[in-house]
This record gives C-alpha cells, structure tokens and sequence, in this order.
C-alpha cells in the first residue's frame, strides 16, 4: 500500500513534569491543545481486531476527521498506513447514521486531552509529541512521525526510538486507547 505511513509508538507518562522539563531542555515547541472525541467503527463483515486495521471518526476542537488504518508493519515501533481526510464537524452525526445503514458499529466514546508538541533536530522533518490524557485511562505520550514513502519507514522507527530514550520514555504501550477502555469496560 502506498503511503502516507504513520510511525508512531505510545508509552505510559509516569512523571508529566519531568517529560515537559525535558521537552523544555531541547526546546520542544507546544503547538495546540486538543479536545478529541474518537468514535471507533466496528466493520459488519470483518474483526478489525483480527486484521490489526481500525476505522474512526474524530471530532477535535471544532474540526472532525475520518480515518482508516491499515495493518501493522512488524517492528518495535508501530508502522502503518493511514488516510486521514477531513469532515465538516456538523456532518458528524450524518457520517454517523449513514455507517450504522452500512452496517458499522459504534464502539465506546474514547475522549482525551492532547497538548502537541514539535520538535526539529539538524534538518531534519519535525518529530510530533502529543500528552494525551485519556479519560478513565491515565497519562500517555506518542511520539509520531509521517512518511511518505516506505523507504523512510526504517528511519522514521530509529529516530522515535532514539528521541523516547532522550525523554526517558520507557513503558511501551502497544494497545490502543480503543483497547485499553474496552478492556477496562470489561467489553472486550
């Protein structure tokens, strides 16, 4: 599949201020704070969990999006291809009805605080930090790249592993929000 490619791995914050003290130190730029409301969409034909592929809707400040992810890559960092397009935050409940015609499913509500962060090293692309604070779940940080092209993907992977070692990010999460509040529902 082409790209883009979304490289990105999540760890659990276990000292938010000591990750903003040292997001300060490389002077890591705080881009925006976010509201996200993520409305997950089960397929009526196939278990999203078992092909490793998610479908969501996401509302965000006043802006919505629609999102596929594609299967997972093997590795230690999480690579996969994403389509990400843009909605109107008003079609939301249209989007929403029209899925259920189609035969989707909505899964639980995962809502969360992100504040974003930028960070440029050498010339380099810039690097995405965002600390989520995801309701009934806790504290997190994912480190993200975007690629283009899947030549850079090996790359993208080295640079997210060393940056999370700088940060003194150490307890990799691998389940998604999704997962983890299913999980704790007792709905999985």
């Amino acid at each position: 599949m082409a790209g883009p490619w979304e490289v990105e791995q999540k760890f659990i914050v276990l000292d938010l201020q000591q990750l903003l003290d040292r997001l300060g130190e490389l002077n890591a730029q705080e881009m925006i704070t976010e509201q996200h409301v993520d409305t997950y969409l089960a397929h009526p034909c196939r278990d999203f969990r078992a092909t490793d592929e998610a479908f969501r809707l996401r509302q965000f400040n006043s802006k919505a999006c629609v999102t596929y992810k594609g299967k997972r890559l093997p590795g230690n960092v999480k690579m996969r291809p994403e389509i990400e397009l843009p909605i109107r935050q008003a079609d939301i409940p249209e989007w929403l009805e029209m899925m259920q015609h189609l035969g989707f499913l909505p899964k639980p509500e995962v809502r969360k605080t992100r504040r974003v962060f930028s960070l440029t090293v050498a010339d380099q692309p810039p690097i995405t930090i965002a600390l989520d604070e995801v309701v009934n779940l806790g504290s997190f940080a994912e480190i993200e790249l975007i690629v283009k092209d899947a030549a850079m993907l090996d790359e993208a992977s080295t640079r997210i592993d060393l940056l999370s070692q700088s940060l003194g990010l150490t307890q990799i999460q691998p389940r998604s929000y999704l997962s983890l509040l299913l999980a704790k529902l007792g709905v999985e």
